[in-house]
């Protein structure tokens, strides 16, 4: 499911100039300024002598100019640069601001101090002031233009050219594909690393300069300088995260999937078995999740993006053995639908089948993802291998899931149910509120301490305002249900305070199903997470359960409650 490599130069044409611009701004004004700002801390001040003082303004921008003379050693200089960063701009008054200071102080003989390069003296500067709204602002193009053009371009390099002359590919298409020609399936994770590498080294080394100014210009009363703390922080979870991967790496090396059958069919089965080079643990779960997956293209230009629908998915376990090499063998199978669209190749807009491979093991985890081929072929496994989503552990624990969420007691004629506050991940939300903290804290700074344009400062304060609304509502929120012969009663509270009161008869409920609020990935790869909605007979939709984990695990809820009640289940 790769494109041609037509295709391929084409799409790298069009990333280049994405790429280079992201870069250019970041090689050559990011990253020398930031260098330079730290690096004039140590530069000895002079006094200077305005020659001339005043501001170009050019189309609404405008760019403080000054021409002056010092000395130092004994020498004596001239020197035009007046700030940093040199150039043109509207990012709020700072060139206004120091033009007029410079106009004062040249109109009324007054020297200004300067500061000396000294290994350059020729080289000063009048103020070395770092200015975070307008390098914030850079920042933006940097990632915007730069992960647009890069993103592309390691997309593209990573996609094989997997197009073959097979003679059979005409009535066997998954022959014409060469990462298919055979019942052996690769995971593609070693050139997934480098690119996590790369791009952490960077990452960090732009946001170095900015680590080690932060007690500095904290200790000279910069609340502003908090904001560059999100670089390093995000600089250290790209170096775990990178580290992370390559102990996997090491550990685990490529794993290989052996289809059977071969191709992976549609009315039929998916499976096959997994060599995993750590000793076998009888105990030891291995998720599995099997996805059918549209990838899809919008937008065009800058604003072009790529995105994933899942059509149908099923979680399971693999089945674990000892294998012949003192490893652990893993086998697994799906039955899948026979209505399912079949493995395409790629395009602006196609399908494909992803099977993913998670254990939570000591030490470093396991996560492995394949694209496999799957078509019309109805074909079954041939050594019989047991259904992953049949395995003897699933029951117990969507049950287990369950009750982890809610307290459902039976009652007479139907059942009762409390999904109490903090239900939903706490630690995930709590992660949550720290992030939108930090963007509104980062929005509220830059309205009261800098001159930052003001669509930066709603920018980050309404992005953080709605993070923490959300993790509150669902950290807070705490729903009892009752469903019985005379009917349903559904009440929300948020912090013990009444929110939402819902009563209606049973004959106005049509049925209940599953609905799916939040999909993701979770550390068992692909992730539902499904709620149960009553239908009313005139469309109204009422929330009776809710972060049931999983697809299968909802099935079960809705089983239960259907069966307690007695109320049509979909």
């Amino acid at each position: 499911m790769k494109e041609t490599t037509k295709g391929r130069l084409l799409v790298l044409l069009f990333a280049l100039p994405f790429a280079s611009g992201g870069l250019g701004i970041l090689i050559f004004s990011v990253i020398p300024s930031l260098y330079e700002w730290h690096d004039m801390k140590s530069w000895p001040q002079v006094e200077a002598q305005l020659q001339s003082a005043g501001v170009n303004d050019d189309d609404d921008t405008y760019q403080a100019i000054a021409r002056y003379s010092y000395r130092y050693q004994a020498q004596n200089y001239t020197s035009e640069r007046v700030a940093i960063m040199g150039g043109s701009d509207n990012i709020g008054d700072f060139q206004q601001g120091l033009a007029r200071h410079l106009e004062l102080a040249h109109r009324m003989g007054q020297p200004v101090p300067a500061w000396v390069n000294p290994n350059d003296p020729g080289d000063a500067v009048l103020n070395r002031d770092l200015r975070w709204n307008l390098l914030g602002f850079k920042m933006i193009f940097v990632l915007v233009f730069g992960g647009v053009g890069i993103g592309l371009m390691v997309f593209t390099l990573k996609a094989k050219v997997g197009a073959t002359d097979h003679p059979e590919s005409a009535s066997k298409p998954w022959l014409g594909q060469q990462e298919w020609a055979s019942p052996e399936v690769t995971c593609d994770s070693k050139s997934s690393l480098w690119v996590i590498w790369v791009f952490a080294l960077i990452w960090n080394l732009i946001s170095l300069p900015a680590t080690l100014a932060v007690p500095e210009e904290w200790a000279e009363g910069n609340k502003l300088v908090l904001i560059a703390l999100i670089f390093p922080l995000a600089g250290i979870y790209l170096l775990v995260w990178a580290i992370k991967y390559t102990l996997s790496w090491r550990r685990f090396g490529l794993l290989r999937l052996m289809l059977d059958p071969y191709p992976g069919s549609l009315g039929g089965q998916v499976g096959g078995t997994i060599d995993v080079p750590i000793a076998y643990n009888p105990k030891q779960r291995f998720p599995v999740n099997l996805q059918c997956v549209r990838s899809y293209a919008t937008g065009s230009g800058k604003s072009r993006s790529r995105s994933e629908n899942i059509l149908w998915q099923s979680n399971g376990l693999a089945h674990s053995e000892p294998s012949a090499t003192g490893g652990t063998r893993l086998a697994l199978g799906f039955n899948v639908p026979a209505a399912l669209p079949a493995s395409e190749t790629y395009s602006d807009d196609y399908r494909f089948w992803r099977l993913e491979l998670n254990a939570d093991l000591p030490g470093v985890d396991l996560h492995r993802q394949f694209e496999i081929p799957v078509f019309a072929t109805g074909e079954k496994s041939r050594t019989a291998s047991p259904l992953s989503a049949n395995h003897p552990q699933l029951n117990e624990e969507r049950e287990a899931n369950i009750e982890a969420v809610a307290n459902i007691q039976q009652i007479p004629g139907g059942v009762r149910m409390h999904y109490p506050m903090l239900h939903r991940a706490a630690g995930n939300n709590l992660v949550g509120l720290v992030c939108g903290l930090f963007f509104a804290g980062a929005g509220i700074l830059m309205h009261f301490e800098s001159e930052a344009p003001a669509f930066m400062v709603w920018i980050f304060t309404l992005v953080g305002v709605l993070i923490i609304y959300i993790c509150l509502k669902w950290l807070f929120t705490s729903l009892y249900v009752q469903l019985d012969h005379n009917g349903l009663i559904s009440e929300r509270y948020w912090l013990g305070m009444a929110i939402g009161r819902d009563q209606i008869p049973r004959a106005d409920i049509k049925k209940l199903y599953i609905d799916v609020s939040a999909r993701g990935q979770s550390a068992e790869g692909y992730q539902e997470i499904c709620k149960i909605i009553a239908l009313t007979r005139d469309g109204k939709k009422i929330l009776i359960a809710m972060n049931l984990k999983g697809r299968d695990t909802a099935q079960l809820a809705l089983e239960a409650i259907g069966g307690l009640s007695g109320y049509d289940i979909k």
